[in-house]
């Protein structure tokens, strides 16, 4: 019988792959197993966004494992994602299909902003309570996250677009290395800094903290050789750097305290964290041992427990747009009792209620740029924000059914979204547009009892007949919208109820 208590959380990141495995105990998680293992699927990325076949397979073989670890444990239990590498793949839905497969269920591919704000959460989560503002610093294999934050808030996030990996790759091509390659890479690091430096130095922090395995890797080699008891401060970092260039080269390198796996990479993740102590005056870095996986067990309860980010994001952005709430309240509740109606009938998930859920709360965020064609801006929006708590696919959801509530729909309807989900895409925005055609009037006054009856591909709509007689307008909108919807695959049908 799958544990309801087992939490679950899957890092697929550009240099390796982690899982973490949680027992929920007295209201605490306690980490009852973990697996690490080295794809470097940022390695096997050319130009043009293609993935090597070898490390797909590699990759594959290691979902595999996971899966196998994890076919106990509830879905709903477990999130696993996708970061840097996965954004920049070209034609992700392939990958993801057979990824998703092999590890036996859905991978999101998060934002960069995302990516930092479960780093955050995570850190946040394993240090002592301080009241000071904090800079955690993630250099990962395809990208380094800056967070500044005060207790578990994160204040200021950016994502840099590159990591140990991808740095190893563009400065150091032929893996030699010398003091003058160094210093023009390095040149090159802080003229891509300075656009944000500006900002970090403006909200300030009173203590720095890295993270994952490069600034672990830092830490262990001081450590051991001798030059500090631990963290990282500038004094070792630069006799490390040192050692490295005496070295030569970026590969063979053998230093107690670095790993077979990370050495190839390592001499990129050196250079990003020279580049970043100097651009933000680092003297000092703590070490923290958790961060996006342990992130991912952290949000993943907080939804449990009705802590959900994505509640505030949402609500945030109703009010940053200027949303008409009590009209979107009318929207929601009636979208969610239909779907409530059609639930069984099309094997609905929580998970889509709630994405209609909050669709609806901020489905006219549109009209704050343009009443024409409101819906396309609402789903622009929806698309390219950077929205805390949302996966990528999560939102282009979202947006699918924030741009398609009113007016036409095109014969190309689905073509942003994954065909697993094209079913149920099309049934989830019928119940919507359904829901604001009914509420056209921005009326208080309470509609009637509806009912759905669903019928394969057919769904019936029952409106009491007097009510719809004193309704012109709304009369003619359903009647409209049979045709309307025939993109979907659904026909609809719309009956009166001459008793009611």
């Amino acid at each position: 019988m799958p544990d309801r208590r087992t939490l679950a959380a899957v890092d697929l990141g550009s240099n390796s792959f982690h899982m973490l495995v949680a027992r929920l105990e007295h209201g605490e998680v306690r980490i009852i197993d973990r697996i690490r293992e080295m794809v470097r699927l940022a390695a096997g990325l050319d130009e043009h966004g293609s993935l090597d076949e070898q490390v797909h397979q590699n990759a594959l073989d290691c979902l595999a494992r996971f899966g196998d670890r994890l076919h106990n444990v509830p879905r709903d239990n477990i999130r696993a994602v996708g970061t840097q590498t996965f954004r920049r793949l070209e034609h992700p839905g392939a990958f993801l299909r057979d990824a998703e497969k092999a590890l036996g269920g859905p991978i999101e591919i998060i934002g960069g902003r995302e990516e930092a704000r479960l780093i955050y959460t995570g850190v946040h989560s394993t240090l002592p309570h301080t009241e000071d503002q904090r800079l955690v610093i993630d250099i990962g294999g395809g990208s380094t996250e800056l967070i500044i934050g005060q207790q578990e808030i994160p204040q200021l996030t950016e994502s840099l677009q590159y990591g140990c990996v991808t740095v190893t790759q563009r400065f150091f091509p032929d893996q030699k290395l010398s003091k003058s390659i160094w210093k023009r890479a390095k040149r090159a690091l802080l003229s891509d800094l300075q656009g944000l430096v500006e900002n970090y130095h403006q909200l300030g922090w009173q203590e720095a903290v890295g993270t994952s395995g490069t600034l672990r890797a830092v830490s262990s080699i001081c450590r051991k050789a001798g030059w500090l008891d631990h963290g990282i401060d500038s004094a070792a970092l630069n006799r490390l750097i040192d050692r490295l260039i005496d070295h030569g080269r970026t590969d063979n390198l053998k230093m107690p305290g670095l790993s077979d796996h990370r050495a190839p990479v390592f001499a990129g993740g050196v250079l990003i964290l020279d580049a970043l102590c100097e651009a933000l005056n680092i003297e000092q870095l703590k070490i923290a041992q958790s961060a996006l996986r342990e992130g991912l067990l952290y949000d993943l309860l907080g939804r449990f427990s009705h802590t959900d980010p994505r509640n505030t994001t949402i609500q945030a952005m109703a009010t940053r747009y200027g949303v008409d709430k009590p009209q979107a309240q009318r929207v929601r509740d009636t979208a969610l009792q239909l779907f409530d109606q059609a639930a069984d009938d099309w094997a609905l998930k929580p998970a889509q209620r709630e994405l209609l859920a909050w669709t609806t709360d901020v489905h006219e965020i549109g009209l704050s740029i343009s009443h024409s064609r409101y819906q396309r801006h609402s789903g622009y929006l929806l698309r390219h924000s950077d929205m805390a708590g949302f996966s990528r696919l999560e939102q282009r959801f979202m947006a699918f059914l924030a741009e398609h509530h009113r007016r036409s729909i095109g014969a190309d309807w689905h073509d942003d979204m994954p065909r697993r989900l094209h079913n149920v895409a099309a049934q989830v925005l019928m119940l919507l547009r359904l829901s604001v055609l009914l509420h056209r009037s921005r009326s208080s006054q309470a509609l009637p009892e509806f009912r759905l009856c669903i019928k394969q591909h057919t769904l019936e709509f029952t409106v009491p007949a007097q009510w719809l007689q004193q309704r012109p307008l709304i009369a003619q909108d359903l009647h409209d919208e049979q045709a309307a919807v025939r993109p979907l695959g659904i026909e609809l049908k719309i009956l009166q109820d001459e008793n009611a």
